[in-house]
C-alpha cells in the first residue's frame, strides 16, 4: 500500500477565522484574521481495503467559522462543505463508503490562541455526513467528563484510538493519542510509555497509524519529535498520518519505506485504489 499525492496545489481552500499571532494589537484590541484550508486530493494504491472508496484525513482544525454572529468550530462546519465537494467532484460516491481520519487537535477559542475544549461534536459532525470517523487526541482537545467520554466512544461510527488497533469494515486502524509531555497535564503521556506504545503499533503494521505528535525529518529539514523519528526509522514499513507541527512538504518517505502524512491544517481526500 503506498500514498500518491496528486500535486501540490489544492482542489478548493475553506476560510475560516483564527485569533493573530499575539492575539491583540497594539491598542490592546483583540486581532481576528482569516485563514484558508487547503484540500488535497491523493491515491492509495496497491491497496486490499474493501468497502471504503475514499478517505478524509485531517488535523488541528484550529479555527472557528462564523454562522451570523455565532461562532462554530472549523471541523464542525468543514463536514458540510466537504459533503457539497464530493457531490460535485465524485458524483455517484456513497457517503457510507467514505471514511475519516483525525489526527487531533479539533478546538480553537476566539479571545486567544491554543486553549483546551470539547471536540465530541467535531467528530460527530464528520460521522454524520460519512460513513465513520476514527481518530486520536491532540493536546488542546477534551471529551467532557469521564461518563461522557464513555458514552461518546461508543457512539456508532465512532473509532477513538489510543494504544490499540481496530478495524473498520476491512481497513486496520492503530492510534495513539497526545503528545510527549507531563502526564499530568491533559493528553501528555511519559516519553519511554509513549514510545513503548508506538513500538506495538509498529509490529502489528495496521493500514495506518494515526498520532497526534508526529516525527521530525532532517532532509528536507520538517519539525517534529526526533524520539519518534528514531522509532519509526528502527520499525518495519507503515504508513503513519500525524499533525501537531505543520510541514511545508506534507508527505515524506523514509528510507524503510515508511511513508509520514503529515496533515497539520489540513485535509487531504485519498480515493482508494487497488
Amino acid at each position: 500500500m503506498k500514498i500518491e499525492l496528486n500535486d501540490l496545489d489544492p482542489i478548493e481552500r475553506f476560510s475560516f477565522k483564527v485569533v493573530a499571532q499575539g492575539g491583540r494589537d497594539a491598542s490592546g484590541n483583540r486581532v481576528i484574521k482569516d485563514e484558508d484550508l487547503p484540500i488535497y486530493l491523493g491515491s492509495v494504491r496497491h491497496s486490499t481495503i474493501e468497502g471504503i472508496e475514499y478517505l478524509i484525513i485531517a488535523s488541528d482544525l484550529q479555527g472557528n467559522v462564523f454562522e451570523g454572529n455565532k461562532p462554530r468550530l472549523l471541523g464542525e462546519v468543514l463536514p458540510d462543505f466537504l459533503q457539497l465537494l464530493f457531490e460535485i467532484e465524485f458524483e455517484g460516491v456513497d457517503r457510507e463508503r467514505v471514511g475519516v481520519l483525525l489526527c487531533g487537535d479539533l478546538y480553537a477559542r476566539l479571545d486567544k490562541r491554543g486553549g483546551l475544549g470539547d471536540v465530541k461534536n467535531v467528530w460527530r459532525a464528520f460521522n454524520d455526513k460519512f460513513g465513520f470517523v476514527a481518530g486520536v487526541a491532540g493536546n488542546h482537545d477534551d471529551f467532557g467528563e469521564p461518563e461522557a467520554f464513555k458514552s461518546f466512544v461508543q457512539e456508532e461510527g465512532i473509532y477513538y484510538l489510543h494504544n490499540r488497533v481496530r478495524k473498520v469494515k476491512t481497513l486496520k486502524i492503530g492510534g495513539l493519542s497526545g503528545i510527549i509531555g507531563r502526564p499530568d497535564k491533559p493528553f501528555r503521556n511519559d516519553e519511554s510509555e509513549h514510545l513503548k506504545e508506538l513500538k506495538k503499533l509498529l509490529l502489528a503494521q495496521p493500514d495506518f497509524i494515526l498520532l497526534h505528535e508526529g516525527p521530525n525529518n532532517v532532509n528536507p529539514e520538517l519539525p517534529g519529535n526526533h524520539k519518534i523519528r528514531a522509532v519509526l526509522e528502527r520499525s518495519k514499513r507503515n504508513v503513519v498520518c500525524c499533525g501537531h507541527n505543520y510541514w511545508d512538504s506534507p508527505l515524506i518517505e523514509m528510507e524503510n519505506g515508511t511513508q509520514i502524512l503529515n496533515v497539520d491544517s489540513r485535509c487531504i481526500i485519498l480515493k482508494i485504489e487497488k
